[in-house]
């Protein structure tokens, strides 16, 4: 019964925190007017991985030459999950997911009238999952780390456009859990940006996980088009209320595949609903074969706005949300160090033919990899003939 307390407490804990949880109405729409296009690139702080080595961090210098060359607007995004947390008013940390979670895990929560053994499968994967983890990945060293990185950003460039982060989750099957750990991260963040940065700079929140995945747990009712009956669906949803209730944006880059298992609910979230006010869709071709028919699929996608299936229709119908949807450039160093330089360089330029008249127009998100990664001469001039419109 534990987990269903904790479920319990923590949707309503979400509930007193920002007055946000849906508790009438049709579906997730609101109204809002036409949204500008954004073209944030991604600047990871914090943890590589599922480790506690740190990534390279990006000096004033590097911060320098990346504003002189067009970079205006950044997200700050992490490399992995935490794992524990300090509650609020507390002062140890407690772990955001445990064993006990796990196996408290029902039939229902994961869909699809699933038998015992395969339910058992399904816990002990996710216990392995947990078991090596580090607990010293902690929320609120997270909320430090971008407080830190985004005082010099502005310090470099005043005008800098920021984007703040929702950490990723490693049990998604349990999302409900992730509520109140993440609304305490955000009113941290909230409340501890300057206020001048807050009001100035900081444009709004990223979601970092990057699908709503079938295989991990079966429940996506697309007649209900508050939630889907999704767990991550309602953590998306009660941590993107929050943000929009002070005012701010919310976007999601989401990797994309135009298949019923990955597609299908990006396309609903996106299509249906105004959970996320910016969808960026990730072609991921430059890192994986058989994606080429990503790229035109999700340039038509952003030329129709919305989120499209493998016959160019767009999910559930009819788009009802104001969601704008875009294009992710991709690109990082360690492709052009090998046999494959030359195919992965024909791949990058395959998008750039397919996304260079999208800025300023369309949103496009832009990743690069790391610090070490975008400041490689082969990646930052790739990013910086971007930005300048060379083809």
């Amino acid at each position: 019964m534990k987990i269903f307390a904790r479920i319990v407490s923590f949707l309503m804990a979400g509930v007193m925190m920002v007055g946000m949880l849906t508790s009438c109405g049709e579906n997730s729409l609101r109204p809002h007017d036409a949204l500008e296009p954004i073209k944030p690139l991604f600047m990871h702080v914090g943890y590589v991985g599922s480790t506690t080595a740190s990534y390279a961090k990006y000096t004033d210098s590097d911060l320098q030459k990346l504003t002189d060359i067009g970079v205006n607007e950044v997200c700050i995004a992490y490399g992995t999950a935490p794992v524990t947390y300090i509650p609020e008013g507390g002062t140890e940390p407690e772990l955001l997911i445990t064993k006990d979670d796990i196996n408290a895990i029902t039939p229902d929560m994961v869909g699809g009238d699933p038998s015992q053994a395969d339910l058992d499968k399904l816990k002990a994967q996710f216990r392995s999952i947990i078991n090596p983890l580090d607990e010293d990945l902690l929320l609120n060293d997270y909320a430090d780390m971008t407080l830190e990185f985004a005082e010099r950003l502005v310090a470099v460039n005043p005008d800098i456009e920021i984007w703040y982060s929702f950490p990723d989750m490693y049990v998604v099957t349990l999302a409900d859990l992730y509520i109140e750990p993440f609304l305490e991260y955000y009113n941290y963040l909230k409340n501890n940006t300057d206020p001048q940065i807050w009001e100035n700079n900081i444009k709004g929140f990223y979601w970092l996980k990057e699908d709503v995945p079938e295989t991990m747990y079966n429940c996506f009712d697309i007649e209900n088009l508050v939630d889907f009956n999704n767990a991550e669906v309602r953590a998306m949803k009660a941590c993107n209320d929050a943000v929009h209730e002070d005012g701010k944006l919310t976007f999601w880059c989401p990797y994309y595949r135009s298949t019923n298992d990955t597609g299908k609910h990006i396309g609903f979230i996106a299509n249906q609903t105004d959970i996320f006010d910016y969808v960026i869709l990730q072609p991921n071709h430059v890192f994986t074969d058989g994606l080429d028919y990503n790229i035109d699929l999700i340039k038509e996608a952003t030329l129709q706005n919305a989120v499209l299936n493998k016959s160019y229709v767009a999910w559930g119908g009819e788009k009802k949300s104001s969601t704008m949807v875009g294009a992710e450039m991709e690109s990082q160093s360690n492709l052009y160090s090998g046999k494959d330089r030359e195919k992965n360089l024909e791949r990058y330029q395959a998008y750039v033919d397919a996304y260079q008249d999208f800025l300023g127009k369309y949103s496009i998100a832009m990743y690069y990899g790391e610090r070490n990664s975008v400041m490689s001469e082969t990646v930052f001039n790739q990013l910086k003939d971007f930005l300048a419109g060379v083809k």
